[in-house]
């Protein structure tokens, strides 16, 4: 598990002890984390990380799931949230209950948010409770959506042409492609399919 963490700079000693609270549950969760400021779990200078980024686009492109801690407000909020609704990626999106930053939680408010964007509010220490609960259900989501089962599928030339040329737009391969067609435009639209599950 890869987890991208923000959390704006702040002046407050508190924001300090909540972020040091976050990242001991992703040491705990032994998730890979890098964040905002340049921090990582394995302590890989931030030379060798930029290196990486220059080879393959965006760190976040490479992120299973980002953390961002919104309390303080700060121009990458609303980037950060646009670029993960693109990627689809699971994200907890906190903010303190006392210094709430209105501005985005407004927006989004205006908006449909997608289910895979958790928005939380906190209050004392349950910052870290909360990224706790939001990692155990990803990466139990994760263990059970990992592809496992062999499946043969015939498919026409134009079909193929159409795959490989999709595959290079979208950086990935033609199977992981087909796999996330799948899943948002045929599992997760499913009715039927949804109230059979909720019977089982």
């Amino acid at each position: 598990m890869r987890v991208y963490y923000f959390q704006a700079p702040s002046d407050k000693p508190r924001f300090q002890g909540i972020r040091q609270g976050i990242l001991d549950v992703l040491d705990a969760k032994k998730a890979f984390y890098v964040t905002s400021d340049g921090m990582n779990s394995l302590d890989i200078p931030a030379a060798e990380l930029e290196a990486l980024t220059e080879t393959g686009g965006s760190m976040l492109d490479k992120m299973d799931a980002l953390i961002i801690e919104g309390s303080t407000p700060d121009a990458d909020l609303g980037y950060l949230l646009a670029y993960a609704m693109t990627l689809r990626r699971p994200t907890l999106y906190l903010y303190d209950k006392d210094v709430s930053n209105r501005g985005v939680l407004k927006y989004l408010g205006d908006r449909q948010v997608p289910a895979f964007i958790q928005v939380r509010s906190y209050g004392g220490d349950q910052a870290a409770k909360i990224v706790d609960e939001f990692l155990t259900g990803i990466m139990g989501e994760e263990a059970d959506n990992e592809p496992t089962v062999k499946f043969t599928l015939r498919i026409t030339p134009s079909m193929e042409r159409y795959l490989q040329w999709k595959a290079k737009q979208m950086k990935m391969t033609k199977a992981d492609f087909l796999r996330e067609q799948i899943d948002t435009q045929v599992v997760q639209r499913d009715e039927a399919y949804k109230k059979f599950l909720k019977k089982e």
